[in-house]
């Protein structure tokens, strides 16, 4: 419980874990780079039909209201907190897909998915990649990764109006996205393990006089773990509780929003267990405690501030606003993923062979240049060799 080795090792803890600085801090950066990117793909659609309106008013047409010279039209884009709005809202889209689906995606994997949006965009914008089109893909590689097969025949299947290419198409970029990392440590192991050790620490009466088995300790640790159950599955992923805290500070927090008491007995206990042979070993745990106890106090605030859009008539008033205002400054270059992803495999395959032979001939152009410069390895030929 003090360190955790296993974990810190683990790519969660080393490329997505953040303090609540750095996470605003990045993504700020990535909202300030996105605003230039979209305002300057605006710029050349605009500049691109003015030349189109030029052409065509040259060869007879007939020139458009707005005049081939027109100004291009200001955008105004998505600001940091709208952005993550935007997120929240289809990390809980993915929550009724993997609901509806048949058969029913298991929660864990569904918060895997959830996981890939939210790191996803940590480093890109809802303006440059519409979420719509990330989230299928999401969930389609939480299966994958967590080995839950679905053919894409099949997933695709459970959809309206989704293609094969729907979900295809944006997963490398997703990849990359994820620097590659596919694993997500989850909190819900930890509370299955620490739900049976509560038990076992009443049953022994190390939790207190106040819980033990026979003031009911079963029940009221059950009950406390259905409620931190819930939270980890909703609250959980729709905050940022996974940037900021460890999966054991989780549980551990989503049982303190339940039962307060509870935890702070088992915490006792486990450090009480802890072999401190220092002169000063209960001071140091105290301390210890009193750390950990803030630390698990601020996350299990964090979970309890979360309200779904569904339950808040205002929230969903101002989602509908911020959908709206994605819609008018989402990057023209960027809304058809399939088509972008097509015509990069095109052109791919019409310079790979070229790009080959240019190797190839290059190649042995520097073989030859080396064994002018160096000799031949095997000596001059025979017939050069005089006797």
């Amino acid at each position: 419980m003090i360190e955790d080795d296993i974990y810190r090792a683990s790519t969660q803890y080393r490329y997505w874990s953040y303090t609540k600085e750095s996470l605003a801090r990045i993504r700020e950066e990535t909202n300030k780079l996105a605003s230039q990117r979209v305002k300057a793909a605006f710029r050349r659609v605009h500049a691109a039909n003015r030349s189109s309106q030029n052409g065509d008013n040259q060869n007879g047409g007939i020139e458009n209201s707005d005049g081939p010279d027109a100004a291009p039209v200001e955008i105004e884009t998505l600001t940091v907190h709208e952005e993550l709005k935007i997120v929240e809202w289809h990390c809980s889209k993915i929550m009724d897909m993997g609901e509806a689906m048949n058969p029913r995606i298991p929660s864990h994997i569904v918060a895997t998915a959830i996981q890939y949006l939210r790191r996803f965009y940590l480093t890109n914008s809802p303006m440059t990649y519409h979420p719509k089109q990330i989230m299928m893909c999401a969930l389609y590689l939480a299966t994958k990764a967590d080995h839950f097969y679905i053919s894409l025949s099949r997933f695709v299947a459970e959809f309206d109006n989704v293609s094969e290419d729907d979900v295809k198409a944006p997963e490398f970029l997703l990849l990359q996205g994820l620097r590659f990392t596919l694993d997500v440590r989850h909190p819900m192991k930890g509370l299955q393990g620490g739900h049976v050790e509560m038990n076992v620490l009443a049953e022994e009466g190390r939790l207190g006089s106040s819980i033990t088995k026979a003031n009911g300790s079963d029940k009221r640790v059950g009950i406390a773990a259905d409620r931190a159950k819930k939270l980890l599955a909703t609250a959980a992923q729709m905050t940022d509780a996974y940037f900021l805290y460890t999966p054991s500070q989780i549980w551990l927090a989503a049982v303190m929003v339940a039962d307060r008491e509870l935890v702070e007995a088992y915490v006792s206990a486990k450090l009480d267990a802890l072999p401190l042979a220092a002169n000063d070993a209960e001071a140091a745990a105290a301390n210890f405690k009193k750390k950990l106890m803030a630390t698990l106090s601020s996350c299990a605030a964090l979970l309890e501030s979360h309200r779904s859009p569904e339950d808040d008539a205002a929230q969903r008033k101002e989602m509908r606003r911020i959908g709206k205002k994605l819609t008018v400054c989402q990057n023209p270059e960027k809304m058809d993923i399939v088509a972008v992803a097509r015509a990069k495999a095109a052109e791919k395959r019409e310079g790979g062979e070229g790009s080959d032979a240019e190797k190839a001939l290059k190649k042995r152009k520097l073989e030859r240049e080396r064994l002018e410069r160096d000799g031949d390895v095997f000596g001059p030929e025979l017939r050069d060799v005089k006797t």
